[in-house]
């Protein structure tokens, strides 16, 4: 799986190339990287992001725990029908008030994902960046095992999105 994505990789950068080499224009050819989620913590409207998160968990914090109080004796079957009856009721509103929480937050981070693209392609495009890719992605797949902190945009990033 590792030598795929770099061998991807390596295809992915050879294509750049013969791109450039065919249209006659020069393509740059600096990759960059960030942090993710700092980007988006850092983001002017995050504090909205977190209050959803605040409401989703006090509303679901005390669901999840009737749930863990009832979990063991599920597990080993000493649960009266009435037991069974409540962990699968319960089951069902934490599931439905998470997918509720889990829907207001992801309408409230679209705004926020998209003004982040945009300012992460203007930077590097003002910067001579072919590409940028999220350091935890490309951490957790393998795809890069070490990138210089020199290439690391996030804070170039993070005063874009200040200054707008």
């Amino acid at each position: 799986m590792k030598r795929t994505a770099l061998v991807s990789f390596a295809l992915l950068f050879a294509m750049i190339g013969v791109l450039g080499l065919s249209q006659n224009k020069e393509i740059p050819s600096r990759v960059g990287y960030i942090d993710a989620q700092k980007v988006i913590e850092a983001h002017p409207k995050y504090d909205e992001i977190k209050s959803l998160r605040t409401q989703a968990d006090a509303e679901l914090k005390p669901i999840a725990e009737q749930l863990r109080a009832l979990e063991p004796k599920i597990r080993d079957g000493s649960a009266t029908a009435k037991e069974r009856q409540d962990f699968d009721n319960l089951q069902k509103v934490y599931t439905q008030a998470s997918k509720k929480w889990q829907d207001k937050i992801n309408a409230a981070l679209a705004p926020i994902t998209k003004e982040i693209d945009a300012t992460i392609a203007r930077v590097a495009a003002q910067n001579g960046f072919a590409m940028i890719l999220s350091a935890n992605v490309a951490g957790q797949s393998g795809l890069v095992v070490y990138a210089s902190p020199d290439i690391d945009v996030t804070d170039l990033v993070i005063r874009a999105l200040s200054a707008q």
